[in-house]
């Protein structure tokens, strides 16, 4: 809880938190972020409150008699405002629609979403909420009748914006009504998928009605095997997608759809990202992070969300454009691990998602020449490169060009991958021997395609066909939508020499995305809480549904599937962004005051786009939520490389030590001076001692004494 007085959360967005891994937890322990208290997140649970102060004890009394089964709560909690006032928690199935309040009984709240603040919290009248009897192992089943008592008739609980509101299908048909049902089969779909959790599975017939009114109304046989196939996934389109369209179309919400639900007055969207988890990425995007993780047998969370976010990217981004800008969600995504750390699961988990996608045609594991890099655009048009040991290809670069030049092949590479990574709205010009390939490739893939269709197979391919000749006719133009995505890895040794300010600033690494993992000696998990478990079922089906939307089965050659969809925005959202562009230039504008790197946080607000859109791209509309995420993301990708470049600038040395030394550490990660000085070996081991202890005095630095459960007590050093 945050120390203001008053009952709310410290952290934004705490009603999709992710659970916090036990080193997370110790570093809030220790960073005094339990001081004051904390929440506990109703989710599976029942919540009994108690006010004393508006008659809650004689309510209880009465509830009591009702439901004599209360009194055997398995833990009780008197809160902070004293007397009889008190919580009793039990076990519910979710989701239900319960109500919060009963006119019989006031002073009670039945709370089943929303927080309570947690047994051991601090009361601003300076009580305690002291438990009075069990624990949280203790706590069982609500008794049936009290569940009965407050469950809401054919309604159902979803979530919207991250809050519980609790929908009737007739709620979810009115929404539909608002929506032409030839929106376009993308968001068709889309529609019945939010249709279908929002119902729990029970709004088919409403779903199906609304379809049938469409021009191109698929049949009751098709509209039920899509809608049981929702269920078989990991559905991420919830109640928020199909609210926006439905308001876009003109649909505004009842007042009785929310009534008895407490909702938070939304505040202004700020740039403030205090809070934001950048080890649990929202939506679905989450869960991949956590599967990949999952998987390792060392920790490697923020590589994990690299290539969770390169595996949306990879998977469906070729069929998505940002209409507020014109951004692609292509990526460059960059992986710093040291060795033998688990770097490869990784790589290896993110490639198995890109091969039950049906993607694996496509993928790539590194780089052999320029012409290779359009003959792979020619074959799909995707070219997706995960390699491990990227930091070789660049310190060739460096290397050569700290000697007086860098070699033609080397050149014709980056120059062919920076080329092309811009043009996935437009078209990549090719030599004229290139063109006579691609032309070749086409006409024997559209002979194919006529033979089979001429024999009464692959019927609808049409489309297709019609696709295909009007790029051969275009050929002139170049490659139609090239989408080039790069996920690699590298280790320390090879990445933090070769970041010099020019590297920073321009090419490649400016263009990319850093995620560096500061532990270089992580601790292995136990057998129990790893697995090399396949990609479960739902994963995949969700997976193959963002790349190929309403298809059994994915085509041979890999591209985009449909019409280029448009990402929604929330307004709020919109507003948002455009914060972030002035702050981005903001930030540019006190750079080049100082160095020449300005295009670092130039770039800024392309990669807030990109990244918000691709956390957006699963559920179709971009909140708020996605861009602070995103926002926090790059602020710290842009701080990284600025002070990785000064670490490596050769024009003042204590600048570079400085930057080295800044480089190291996080707020969350610290380091010893040992580790600093075995970091730092370029240095005197008095001059990094010197200038860690300059930092501390210009607060850029804090010390914390850390006393750890075995070993000596030692001194690290956080960012301030």
């Amino acid at each position: 809880m945050c120390p203001a007085a008053g009952k709310h959360p410290r952290t934004a967005n705490w009603q999709n938190a992710p659970e916090w891994s036990e080193d997370q937890i110790e570093a809030m322990e220790e960073s005094g972020q339990f001081d004051t208290g904390y929440g506990v997140v109703v989710s599976g649970l029942l919540v009994i409150d108690v006010d004393e102060r508006n008659d809650g004890a004689e309510s209880y009394i009465k509830l009591a008699d009702s439901v004599p089964g209360i009194a055997s709560a398995g833990l009780s909690v008197r809160t902070g405002s004293g007397g009889e006032s008190k919580h009793l928690y039990f076990r519910i199935e979710t989701p239900l629609a319960l109500v919060q309040h009963l006119a019989d009984y006031p002073g009670i709240d039945f709370k089943s979403s929303g927080f309570v603040v947690g047994p051991g919290s601090q009361h601003k009248s300076g009580n305690t909420y002291d438990v009075l009897h069990g624990d949280p192992s203790d706590i069982d089943a609500a008794p049936e009748a009290l569940v009965e008592l407050l469950r809401k008739p054919e309604r159902h609980r979803a979530n919207m914006d991250g809050q519980a509101v609790d929908v009737s299908t007739g709620d979810i048909a009115d929404m539909l009504s608002a929506i032409s049902p030839d929106i376009g089969h993308e968001t068709w779909i889309r529609c019945g998928m939010a249709a279908h959790h929002a119902s729990a599975g029970e709004a088919l017939e409403q779903w199906d009605e609304w379809s049938a009114k469409g021009g191109k109304y698929p049949g009751r046989g098709t509209i039920e095997k899509r809608w049981h196939s929702f269920g078989k996934s990991t559905n991420p389109v919830t109640l928020s997608t199909l609210a926006h369209y439905a308001e876009e179309a003109g649909w505004v919400a009842p007042v009785e759809f929310t009534s008895d639900l407490h909702f938070e007055v939304p505040e202004e969207a700020t740039l403030d990202t205090e809070g934001v988890d950048l080890l649990r990425p929202p939506g679905f995007v989450g869960t991949i992070a956590a599967w990949i993780n999952g998987r390792n047998r060392h920790p490697r969370e923020t590589l994990s969300v690299a290539a969770a976010i390169a595996t949306i990217s990879s998977i469906a981004g070729m069929r998505y454009i940002d209409p507020l800008d014109g951004i692609t969600p292509n990526v460059f995504l960059f992986g710093v691990s040291g060795s033998a750390t688990g770097k490869e699961s990784v790589l290896k988990s993110h490639t198995e998602l890109l091969r039950v996608a049906g993607l694996s045609p496509a993928v790539h594991g590194g780089f052999k020449s320029e012409q290779e890099i359009y003959r792979n655009l020619i074959r799909h048009q995707a070219a997706l490169y995960v390699v491990d040991e990227l930091g070789e290809v660049l310190s060739k670069i460096s290397n050569a060009r700290k000697r007086g030049g860098t070699s033609t092949y080397l050149e014709g590479i980056i120059g062919a991958l920076l080329s092309v990574y811009s043009k996935a709205d437009g078209h990549a010009l090719i030599t004229g021997d290139l063109k006579a390939e691609v032309s070749k490739a086409l006409y024997a893939d559209i002979a194919a395609l006529e033979k089979r269709m001429d024999k009464g197979e692959n019927e609808g391919d049409e489309e297709k066909l019609a696709d295909m000749k009007k790029r051969v006719a275009n050929i002139d133009q170049g490659l139609e939508n090239p989408y080039l995505c790069i996920y690699g890895l590298t280790t320390p040794e090879r990445f933090d020499g070769i970041m010099d300010p020019d590297m920073a600033a321009n090419g490649f690494l400016g263009r990319s995305l850093i995620f560096r993992e500061l532990d270089d000696n992580p601790k292995a998990k136990s057998r129990s809480e790893y697995s090399k478990k396949p990609v479960p079922d739902a994963m995949a089906a969700t997976l193959q549904n963002l790349y190929a939307p309403g298809r059994s089965e994915t085509p041979a050659r890999v591209e985009r599937v449909g019409e280029i969809s448009e990402v929604q925005t929330r307004p709020d959202a919109i507003a948002l962004m455009d914060k972030v562009g002035e702050h981005f230039w903001e930030l540019a504008e006190r750079v080049k005051e100082a160095s020449n790197l300005t295009p670092i946080p130039r770039r800024g607000y392309e990669q807030v786009a990109k990244v918000s859109m691709l956390l957006a791209i699963p559920s179709g509309v971009r909140t708020v939520e996605h861009v602070r995420w995103a926002l926090a993301l790059v602020k710290r990708d842009v701080d990284e490389k600025i002070k990785l470049a000064q670490s490596n600038n050769e024009d003042s040395k204590e600048d570079a030590l400085i930057g080295r030394i800044l480089s190291l550490m996080t707020k969350e990660h610290g380091e010893t001076i040992g580790r600093i000085r075995n970091k730092c070996r370029a240095y005197r081991p008095e001059d990094v001692d010197k200038c860690v202890k300059r930092l501390e005095e210009a607060s850029m630095l804090s010390s914390e004494d850390i006393k750890p459960a075995r070993g000596r007590p030692s001194t690290k050093y956080f960012l301030a």
